[in-house]
């Protein structure tokens, strides 16, 4: 009988402590909903890359030992005179303190293409800044709640309209830095919608990348290179526009049930464990969401002035003295509408400026990374062996006939996008000889136009020299090794299709 009411008065103990317990989870306040931060240097990323970049730096300086010196002589503007190569032992070479101060030295005006690099890192303090002042409005995380409320059921349409808007930007207006701020909306869009940063990061960046390497009427490879070889600009568009439609798949084809497969099952993801953490952050509230008239209306004034950018590129193919300033345009713009949208959004006056700071500071990783890719270019130029690989390869194809040396130039550009990422930049320096010995050996200029897009192109988002990927990589939880690894499955399936492509270009359009 005493055991049967200890048992009672403990069942009623325990009900009370559950009542209670129960009561204070209902009456506590809600956790504070602390805007998400898209704009998130991943250290892991920043480590990895800095390690892969100082190995291909100290490279660089054991090739200007190895290699011997010599040069190209060259016209008025630069350009090299094809056959005149010549070992100049005499050649000073790079100083052991110019190996080490390289990274400084490419910011000087003594360093060529000083002032693209300047223009890059202003971009990016600028994109930090202003990102992180709209993610502490929370404007970031509603743009995602709001397109899950409005598209949700239709996530895979999303997906595939986002895809084919990345690549149409890519290869029409020859857009890529530039979509570098949208990278961080999309991978937090890929979380609402149960996938995980490689989603986001494939339907923005791998997208934008293979549009541009399409180069359906990309100003800055296809126009350049076209324009050099006094071919008309941007005719023979129907193999790139193969081009664009076999990458669409390509990529739709690998990506697709990659989705699928991540939101039946997110422990499958390569980087399951760190977006964990990142998604915790974003505190998304997607079954109760409510629209803010506030934050629409600052929506809508940046998506204008992105429009705006987008106009502004377009234009630019047909404006020269607008492109000439494209880049100015762009970083003026953001500033518009970044700041337009945070003071909408109630973000004002110290608490505005702090934010801004706050986001170009956390940027600065990125830029170190940044500036030793760039002084792999810097050692291989001063060390006085830039023209000596650029001879080795121009024999190596010589020597070849066909569409061997169709597949040799393609190799040759991708290897130069090692040192040289601007697109403007390679085509000035490698097609007027290109163009030379396509008329030596027969083969349509077309077809050198078609392999050096490709080569240029598709490069961006798998060579660890190109800054912008190591910028995009440190937004995300994704570090270069697991990137390298889960995309190369891609960017070989493309090299196979671009492979066709110019076989079908060589033989069929341009015979």
């Amino acid at each position: 009988m005493l055991n049967a009411r200890v048992e009672e008065a403990k069942t009623r103990i325990n009900r009370r402590l559950f009542e209670k317990r129960t009561e204070e989870e209902a009456s506590a306040p809600e956790p504070s909903a602390k805007p998400a931060r898209s704009i998130n240097i991943s250290s892991r990323a920043v480590i990895i890359g800095a390690l892969v970049v100082l190995a291909l730096f100290i490279t660089a300086y054991v090739l200007t030992f190895v290699l011997e010196k010599g040069a190209y002589q060259r016209t008025e503007d630069g350009s090299i005179i094809p056959g005149t190569y010549a070992e100049d032992p005499t050649l000073d070479g790079i100083a052991w303190w110019q190996f080490l101060l390289a990274p400084v030295m490419i910011l000087s005006p003594a360093s060529e293409g000083f002032m693209t690099v300047w223009a890059i890192i202003i971009l990016l303090f600028i994109i930090g800044a202003v990102f992180t002042a709209l993610d502490a409005t929370g404007i970031m995380v509603y743009m995602v709640e709001y397109l899950n409320h409005k598209l949700g059921r239709r996530k895979y349409l999303l997906l595939f309209m986002l895809a084919f808007a990345f690549m149409f930007l890519g290869s029409t207006a020859g857009m890529f830095e530039e979509l570098i701020p949208l990278v961080p909306v999309v991978v937090m869009l890929s979380y609402a919608m149960g996938w995980d940063a490689l989603v986001g990061l494939a339907v923005s960046v791998i997208a934008g990348c293979f549009g541009f390497s399409a180069g359906v009427i990309n100003p800055f490879t296809v126009g350049v290179a076209q324009t050099i070889g006094g071919i008309p600009m941007y005719s023979g568009i129907e193999p790139r526009l193969i081009t664009f439609a076999l990458a669409y798949i390509i990529l739709m084809g690998f990506v697709f049930p990659y989705a699928k497969k991540i939101e039946r099952r997110p422990e499958k993801s390569p980087v399951y464990k760190a977006d964990l953490k990142r998604k915790e952050d974003f505190r998304f509230r997607l079954d109760d969401f409510t629209e803010d008239k506030g934050k629409n209306k600052a929506l809508v004034w940046f998506g204008v002035w992105m429009l705006v950018i987008v106009a502004f590129a377009v234009v630019s193919i047909a404006v020269q003295a607008l492109a000439d300033y494209l880049m100015y345009i762009i970083l003026a713009i953001y500033v518009i509408a970044g700041v337009g949208a945070s003071v909408m959004c109630g973000l004002k006056g110290g608490k505005l400026l702090k934010e801004l700071g706050y986001g170009a500071v956390r940027l600065l990783p990125a830029v170190i990374l940044i500036l030793i890719a760039g002084g792999i270019r810097y050692i291989v130029e001063e060390g006085d062996i830039m023209d000596t690989i650029l001879f080795h390869f121009i024999n190596l194809i010589g020597d070849s006939g066909g569409f061997t040396t169709t597949l040799i130039l393609y190799l040759v550009i991708f290897v130069f996008e090692l040192f040289i990422q601007s697109g403007s930049a390679k085509a000035l320096l490698l097609m007027p000889m290109i163009f030379d010995i396509c008329t030596l050996v027969g083969i349509d200029g077309q077809v050198a136009v078609l392999a050096f897009a490709f080569a240029d192109g598709f490069s961006n988002v798998i060579l660890p020299t190109n800054a912008g990927l190591l910028l995009i990589l440190g937004l995300t939880t994704v570090d270069y090794g697991t990137w390298f690894k889960w995309s190369l499955k891609i960017h070989l399936t493309l090299f196979a299709a671009t492979i066709g492509v110019l076989a079908l270009a060589q033989y069929v359009f341009y015979v």
